[in-house]
């Protein structure tokens, strides 16, 4: 569904903590957290496209990086029920 299941987690763990207890220090830091893995997704992007090639550039074409494409929230969804 996505690329970075791990560093939205993070992000959204992240989030989490400023709507739990918003401090200054998490208000600052989250901005910044999240410039930090949008950078490291896309090294690491660069870096599967240069061992890769095209076929890992086909697969970001259809997997989105960080939220599912709008058709695929029912499959998430449905693919988290019990």
């Amino acid at each position: 569904m996505i690329r970075h299941p791990q560093y939205l987690g993070i992000m959204l763990a992240v989030f989490g903590q400023i709507v739990h207890w918003p401090t200054l220090l998490t208000l600052i830091l989250f901005p910044v957290i999240v410039l930090v893995y949008v950078r490291l997704a896309r090294k690491e992007e660069r870096e599967m496209v240069g061992r890769f090639g095209t076929v890992y550039q086909d697969y970001m074409q259809q997997v989105p990086r960080f939220f599912p494409r709008q058709g695929n929230w029912g499959r998430l969804f449905d693919s988290l029920r019990l």
